[in-house]
This record gives C-alpha cells, structure tokens and sequence, in this order.
C-alpha cells in the first residue's frame, strides 16, 4: 500500500515502523543481520528504540492519524507489544537467547499480521 502524505502526519515515521516490522517478521533477516551480536549495523536494541521513542507500541491509539491510520492497526500494534513484552521480560537474556526463545516465533507472528493489518504484507 502506498499512502498519501495526507493519510498520516509522519508518513515517514510510517516507513520506518513498516521496516521494523518487515526486520521482526522475518527470522532469516534477524540471524543474518542481528546475530552474531558482535555484527556491525542495526541492532535488535535499535528496534526496540525505535518503538520506544515513537510511542506505537506503549500508545498506539495515540497515534492514529500521525503513524497509523485507525483502530485495526493499532489493535494489531497492541497485540504485537503485548507478544514482544513477554519474550524480551527475561532478565540478562543476549538478544540471541532472544531471538532462539521459544517465544520469539510468537513475535514474528505477530510483526507478520500487523504488516498484513498496515497493508503491507508483500
């Protein structure tokens, strides 16, 4: 799906979200550019920052209509932060430990239907 500049305040923003959620969707993308941690570019924790800063997982209703576009998408987005909470809650875990928890497959399930929900699921 392609938007408009006039469908949300921060297309931008937009993109960048569709992108982290194309990296958290995608197992193969997450073991060729985030393990081994040592591995030089974008991190998990960048990820996580991202979402962290731009409030679309902790208050995704809040940003309808800067980055979302309405109820479903930010119903998919609190599904997926409610997932994400529970596999990265474990104390000292590497993002590798992570990213090979059982419940990892959960989150990437959930990147996966939050991109079909946004449209963008290509």
């Amino acid at each position: 799906m392609h938007l408009d500049c006039t469908d949300v305040q921060m297309p931008w923003l937009r993109n960048q979200l569709v992108e982290w959620l194309r990296r958290l969707s995608s197992r193969e993308w997450q073991e060729k550019n985030w393990l081994p941690v040592a591995q030089a570019g974008v991190g998990f924790d960048d990820a996580l920052d991202f979402f962290d800063d731009t409030g679309v997982l902790d208050e995704p209703s809040g940003r309808i209509g800067f980055i979302l576009l309405n109820d479903r998408e930010a119903v998919a987005l609190e599904d997926l932060n409610r997932i994400l909470d529970g596999a990265v809650s474990g104390r000292g875990m590497s993002d590798e430990e992570i990213i090979h928890s059982a419940g990892w497959a959960d989150v990437v399930a959930a990147a996966q239907r939050a991109l079909v929900v946004l449209g963008e699921d290509r």
